[in-house]
C-alpha cells in the first residue's frame, strides 16, 4: 500500500473509532455512597453527522483528507454552525438522560458535566489533526 494511501486509511480508521470521552474530575460520591469517578463515554454516529452537514461519507473523508474540522466542513457547505453545534448539544442531552434513566448519572454528575460540555463540543467540532 503507497505511504499517503496508508497514512489516510489509518488515519481515517482511527478518527471514526474515536470515542470522545467527558469526565467528571472531581470525586464525587455516587448512589451507592461509594467515592468514585463518572466516567461519561460516548460513540458519535458519523452517518449522523454527514446527514447535518448535508454531505455523504466520501465527501466527509475528503474533506477530513484536506484537513477541515466539522465547523470547516459546515462553512463550505452553507450551513450556520450554531446547527452544528445544536446537533452536538441535542445528541449529548439525550444521551445523558439515558444514562440518568439507567441510574448511572446522578443530579451532580448531570449538572457537572453540562458545565464542561460546551469547551468539549467546541474542541471536537473544531479539530482535525490533518490540519496544517
Amino acid at each position: 500500500m503507497k505511504e499517503p494511501v496508508k497514512k489516510f486509511f489509518l488515519t481515517s480508521i482511527l478518527m471514526m473509532s474515536f470515542t470522545p470521552i467527558g469526565y467528571a474530575n472531581n470525586v464525587i460520591q455516587h448512589a451507592n455512597g461509594e467515592e468514585g469517578q463518572l466516567i461519561y463515554h460516548v460513540k458519535y454516529d458519523y452517518d449522523a453527522i454527514c446527514k447535518v452537514l448535508g454531505i455523504t461519507q466520501d465527501v466527509y473523508d475528503q474533506y477530513w483528507k484536506e484537513g477541515l474540522s466539522i465547523v470547516d466542513m459546515a462553512k463550505k457547505e452553507g450551513i450556520d454552525q450554531h446547527e452544528i453545534i445544536n446537533y452536538f448539544v441535542t445528541f449529548h442531552y439525550q444521551e445523558m438522560q439515558k444514562w440518568r434513566k439507567k441510574g448511572a448519572m446522578n443530579e451532580h454528575h448531570y449538572f457537572h458535566l453540562v458545565y464542561e460540555l460546551k469547551d468539549e463540543i467546541a474542541e471536537f467540532i473544531e479539530r482535525n489533526p490533518n490540519k496544517e
